[in-house]
């Protein structure tokens, strides 16, 4: 059994460092589950519910897991352009769901399709995205890619004849007693896929607990089961095996966002890492975190989770008073 008392001492070590080290200083949420319960949470600076930035991503699929139970979703190596006719004539024709959900469509990332780049944009960001010229062989290879999670969010309106956000807050949120997220949408009003849901780590907790659970019973399992594969070798930022939506390491899945937001899932554990980064959008997009920043993941892997790998009855009296 996973002794308690060595965790709290771990999450103690780890709001010290939060506390001590300017470099983490913008952590803002540390909060424990094991087995479903609580059993460290402490809340040090900013908002309680905030923007999550990419693990919004892993939302998107799942919500693409729970059109894939309903029916509602396609074949995963369908074309988008099937339901969104208007990429049909840009360089997007053709790529599947399959390459969004597992960021493998070799489309180009950076300059005017720099995500910041299309946000900025008055209106038309799905059209942005989608004339992102080739740069590789769609399905190939991974590719930290932004867009491709909007143009998920784009498809998924169109297949379940309503926003991402209403979708989730139904099919999702309700049923996990989530009622503290918001989900903001581009001028055209298609829910931003890539990042800007705001949760709380109450919420990203509860987040959590379905993905240790497989997704059951809200996502197709057969979905849930190649969601939480690494179906490429995957890459920066998080240098792990990316499934969909979602990273996989050797024993635990990761839900990842910039400025420190994180959901670590173990076989028993979830562990939620939230960062208050005092983002602006801009343009230009702003924040005020020091260029030596690093996420409280980190913490977690120096003082957590040697805890939580330690096989049971092996952690003595003084490291657990630590």
């Amino acid at each position: 059994m996973l002794d308690r008392v060595a965790v709290r001492a771990a999450g103690r070590r780890i709001g010290d460092a939060v506390r001590s080290d300017p470099r983490y200083a913008h952590t803002s949420h540390l909060r424990v589950l094991v087995e479903g319960l609580p059993v460290f949470d402490e809340h040090y600076r900013g908002p309680t519910v905030a923007d999550v930035f990419s693990v919004t991503k892993t939302v998107v699929a799942t919500v693409a897991g729970i059109a894939a139970r309903r029916g509602l979703l396609p074949g995963l190596d369908e074309p988008l352009h099937a339901v969104l006719p208007a990429l049909r004539d840009t360089p997007s024709r053709g790529q599947t769901w399959r390459q969004l959900l597992t960021m493998t469509r070799g489309a180009a990332v950076d300059g005017a399709w720099d995500i910041d780049a299309i946000t900025a944009l008055p209106g038309g960001q799905v059209a942005r995205v989608a004339s992102a010229p080739c740069t590789g062989t769609p399905g190939q290879a991974f590719r930290y890619d932004n867009g491709a999670a909007h143009l998920l969010s784009a498809g998924l309106s169109q297949i379940l004849r309503c926003s991402v956000a209403d979708y989730a807050a139904a099919e999702l949120f309700a049923p996990l007693g989530i009622r503290d997220a918001t989900w903001p949408a581009d001028p055209d009003g298609v829910s931003y896929g890539f990042a800007h849901l705001r949760l709380s780590a109450d919420a990203l907790g509860r987040l959590g607990e379905l993905w240790r659970a497989g997704g059951q019973p809200l996502v197709d399992p057969a979905f849930a089961a190649a969601m939480t594969t690494a179906q490429t070798p995957g890459g920066p930022p998080e240098q792990l095996p990316y499934g969909f939506g979602i990273w996989v390491g050797d024993d635990m899945l990761l839900a990842g966002g910039w400025a420190g937001q994180h959901v670590v899932i173990l076989p028993t554990v979830v562990v939620v890492t939230t960062g208050d980064p005092r983002f602006d959008p801009g343009p230009p997009p702003r924040d005020e975190l020091p260029v030596d920043w690093r996420p409280a993941l980190e913490l977690v892997h120096q003082h957590l989770l040697p805890v939580l790998r330690e096989p049971a009855g092996e952690t003595d009296a003084t490291s657990a008073g630590r």
